[in-house]
């Protein structure tokens, strides 16, 4: 963990090995959603980069449940996990 004046910085590496090989794809595990008991995050096939986001998001959410997905679906078309649970204003 990083710290700066009055900030603890996690840093989650990249995975080395990823499912989609396409360069745009961001695999990125802070595209998550915090949701009530839960956190819904991303899982892209890199089984040690999982297991350490897993585990950041689980030490910074302590009580809730972390939940991984294979996102890989939206992420081919430009999105994560906490872009797709975003609201819509009413109409």
């Amino acid at each position: 963990m990083l710290k700066a004046e009055n900030l603890d910085v996690e840093v989650i590496p990249k995975p080395n090995y990823r499912r989609v090989k396409d360069f745009e794809f961001v695999a990125s595990y802070a595209n998550y959603y915090a949701c009530n008991g839960a956190v819904i995050a991303a899982e892209f096939g890199d089984r040690e980069t999982d297991k350490i986001a897993r585990n950041a998001l689980a030490q910074h959410y302590p009580g809730r449940e972390i939940v991984t997905l294979n996102m890989d679906a939206l992420g081919e078309v430009g999105g994560g996990i906490h872009c797709a649970t975003q609201q819509l204003p009413s109409a």
